[in-house]
C-alpha cells in the first residue's frame, strides 16, 4: 500500500509550530512537525514518511540556506521536496536571501484556510507542475458568495476564483452539469455569473480529499467589466502567495 504523502512543518526562532500543524491534521494531511533542522532531517530519512512538501519558516536557522533545503531534497524518498515560506513577511534583505535559495511559494500572516490549503495542495503537487496545467491563473479568495438555483439561493464561499470559474464551499453542492448562477461578494459591488457544476466534493467516495465539501463551477458567458475585475483580484492574490 502506498504511503500518503506528508507535510513537513519546521519551527522557527521562537516560533513554534504545533497548532499549524494541527490544522493542517484537521483539514485531512498527514503532517508532521520537526523542532529543529536536525529533527527535520531524520523525518525525511524515516522509510514510514514520504515527505513531499515542507513548510518553513522565513528564519530557519541555518547558515546556508539553499544548501540546507537542496540536501533535505535529496534525502526525501521522491528525492524532491517542494517548499512553502510560512510566517511574518520579512524585509526586502531577507526576501532576496529566500528566493535566491530558489523558494517560490509564501504564505504570510495571517493565513486563512483557503490560502494554506490552496499552497500546500501546490506543494505536494508539486508547483512546477502544477502551474503547467494551468490553463487559466487561480487564487484562493475568501469572498462570500450565494448560488441561485431555480430562484432558490444558498449561502456558499469562493475557496478559489479564475477568471474561468470558481470553487465554492458549500455544505449543499449543487449535482454534475446543473446550470446555477453564482454571485460573489465583491467590493465595491457583487458580480453575478451564470456557469454548469463541473464537479463536486461530497462526503463518502466522492470526496475529493485536497478539496473542502463544495464544488467547482465553469462560467459561461462573463461580461467583460467583471472578467476585469475577477483578473485583477487572482492576480493581486498571486502576487502576495510568493516569495
Amino acid at each position: 500500500m502506498p504511503i500518503e504523502p506528508t507535510v513537513l512543518v519546521l519551527d522557527g526562532s521562537g516560533a513554534p509550530r504545533a497548532a499549524l500543524t494541527q490544522r493542517l491534521r484537521r483539514m485531512g494531511y498527514r503532517a508532521l512537525r520537526a523542532k529543529t533542522p536536525e529533527e527535520a532531517f531524520a523525518l525525511v530519512e524515516e522509510a514510514r514518511h514520504c515527505v513531499t512538501a515542507a513548510l518553513i519558516p522565513p528564519d530557519l536557522a541555518v547558515r546556508d540556506l539553499g544548501s540546507a533545503l537542496e540536501s533535505l531534497s535529496s534525502r526525501a524518498p521522491s528525492g524532491h521536496i517542494s517548499y512553502v515560506v510560512v510566517g511574518a513577511a520579512p524585509g526586502e534583505e531577507a526576501m532576496a536571501e529566500l528566493r535566491a535559495a530558489g523558494l517560490k511559494l509564501a504564505l504570510w500572516d495571517p493565513i486563512d484556510d483557503a490560502r494554506l490549503r490552496f499552497q500546500v495542495n501546490r506543494a505536494l503537487a508539486g508547483y512546477d507542475s502544477e502551474m503547467l496545467r494551468r490553463s487559466e491563473m487561480r487564487a484562493p479568495l475568501e469572498l462570500p458568495a450565494q448560488v441561485i438555483q431555480a430562484g432558490r439561493s444558498k449561502e456558499a464561499r469562493v475557496y478559489t476564483l479564475s477568471s474561468g470559474g470558481v470553487y465554492l464551499d458549500t455544505p449543499r453542492p449543487a449535482m454534475r452539469n446543473t446550470a446555477i448562477d453564482v454571485e460573489i461578494d465583491f467590493w465595491p459591488s457583487p458580480i453575478r455569473v451564470s456557469g454548469v457544476v463541473a464537479y463536486t466534493s461530497v462526503p463518502g467516495n466522492l470526496r475529493r480529499p485536497n478539496l473542502p465539501i463544495g464544488m467547482g463551477v465553469k462560467f459561461q458567458e462573463v461580461p467583460e467589466t467583471s472578467l476585469a475585475r475577477m483578473r485583477r483580484a487572482v492576480a493581486e492574490v498571486s502576487l502576495s502567495l510568493m516569495v
